[in-house]
């Protein structure tokens, strides 16, 4: 306990001793001792943001699941009348290159 409580005093007196030697000691003791407390925030909020933001792995609701097969019906639906035709339009709609 004499460790700890010495090792503060220690902390305390160099922050009084540079904060007596001017404002711009203050102000980058101030950073330093505020930049592990940043990370900490940081890293505490990007893994709060991964846990609420992934999706559930097998609790979908009932009608998310009747929505998707209706566009992939759909979507399949789509591709049975793709013809060749747009093809040619998109190379008419090109511009020719001067040789």
């Amino acid at each position: 306990m004499e460790k700890v409580s010495s090792f503060l005093s220690a902390i305390w007196d160099t922050i009084l001793n540079k904060h007596e030697q001017g404002l711009f000691n203050t102000i980058c003791l101030g950073v330093i001792l505020a930049l592990p407390l940043l990370v900490v925030i940081t890293l505490i909020f990007i893994c709060c943001h991964c846990c609420w933001s992934r999706p559930a792995k097998s609790g979908q609701q009932p009608g998310q699941n009747k929505g998707n097969k209706k566009k992939k019906k759909k979507k399949a639906e789509e591709d049975l009348w793709i013809s060749a035709q747009p093809k040619l339009l998109q190379m008419e709609k090109r511009p020719s290159l001067p040789v």
